[in-house]
């Protein structure tokens, strides 16, 4: 047996035991009236800054749904703050999974809340490390996607609707349980920044001697090697865009550790590099950016929430209609290929020159 398959019985044998435990302990609750009695809810968002991004829509429907709902969330170190500047969060409990030591501590303080129900947000496949916090919880009502193999530790197991290619139609599967109507809510992502984020965003730009110009922000981080695109192909297209538009204002941005790639195109190409130590740098760029150009990572997630016209690189289809843009202007380039590795510069620079010139035509 391979270490993989080892440890994927391994994870199915502890995933049973929780379903076991969780389903042990199910005794008939009487489900709330959400729009009427007070409930607190715990939203598990314990994974990647996207996906806090794409969860928005969700929060924002539960939380007008019922006045007297209020909504915590528990996030990562990588999404915290994101879900700590979301106004339909009360209060956010950060848990590292590489600081197995802090668990005890989160316990007594998700315990102290007394929530009323917990959501498990894993919807595409089971987690081992929601069920525990579930139980961790003490919730009476456990609130997750039916068929992933988990039914048992539910007290509200939901359907997923039939229409769910992109993830936040997933999410919005939710709905149902709180009383909304799935067809009448907008489930569009969306972030907001202070005033002063933006300003200080907005200074951070290359100013061009014709004035403010149209700004691309290009980022060349992805967190997966399949969606990578290479350097040269990034150095370019930037190049390109940068002789045929005088009037654009191109910035290059990625990864902290990758701060030197950043570097090397941004110099290569004539652009500007910028660090964003922070994720909140990130976004402020996004929100003040004229046009993204990214492969699929959390940043193509911004730009849905920031309405920015974007051009994002997937490999196949699949990636696209599950995480794609959002009811947002841009275009997914959809590969077909491996890897973004594959992808030719041939199919990448027409598109994203139609980007360039939609935002130089005027309004």
């Amino acid at each position: 047996m391979t270490l993989k398959r080892l440890e994927g019985t391994w994870k199915a044998i502890c995933l049973r035991g929780a379903c076991l435990l969780l389903r042990a302990g199910r005794a008939p609750h009487r489900v709330p009236d959400w729009q009427r009695e007070p409930s607190r809810i715990l939203f598990l968002r314990q994974d990647r800054i996207g996906d806090a991004i794409v969860s928005s829509g969700l929060l924002r429907a539960i939380k007008e749904s019922g006045r007297s709902i209020t909504i915590d969330a528990l996030a990562s170190p990588a999404n915290a703050p994101v879900l700590i500047r979301d106004p339909s969060v009360t209060a956010v409990h950060v848990f590292d999974k590489r600081r197995p030591g802090t668990f005890p501590s989160l316990v007594r303080s998700l315990r102290a809340r007394r929530y009323d129900a917990v959501i498990d947000c894993m919807v595409t496949a089971p987690s081992l490390t929601s069920l525990l916090l579930m139980v961790a919880s003490r919730a009476s009502h456990r609130i997750g996607i039916s068929g992933r193999g988990v039914d048992s530790a539910l007290t509200i197991p939901v359907d997923r609707g039939v229409d769910c290619g992109h993830i936040v139609d997933l999410y919005s599967s939710f709905g149902t349980v709180f009383g909304i109507d799935p067809e009448l809510t907008d489930w569009r992502p969306a972030i907001q920044l202070a005033s002063a984020e933006l300003a200080e965003a907005d200074a951070r730009w290359p100013r061009l001697e014709s004035g403010r110009g149209r700004r691309l922000l290009v980022n060349v981080s992805a967190g997966k090697r399949e969606r990578r695109w290479p350097d040269e192909h990034f150095i370019a297209v930037i190049s390109r865009l940068r002789k045929r538009f005088e009037d654009l204002s191109s910035v290059a941005i990625g990864s902290p550790s990758e701060w030197d790639r950043v570097e090397h195109v941004a110099r290569e190409a004539g652009a500007k590099a910028l660090e964003t130590p922070r994720i909140d740098d990130a976004m402020a760029l996004v929100a003040t950016a004229d046009a993204v150009f990214t492969p699929d990572t959390s940043i193509s997630h911004m730009a849905s929430a920031f309405r920015t016209p974007a051009l994002v690189m997937f490999p196949n289809r699949d990636g696209a209609a599950q995480w794609g843009l959002y009811d947002a202007p841009g275009v997914d380039l959809v590969g077909n290929v491996a890897s973004l590795a594959d992808l030719p510069i041939e199919r990448v620079l027409p598109e994203l020159e139609q980007l360039v010139e939609s935002l130089l035509q005027p309004s």
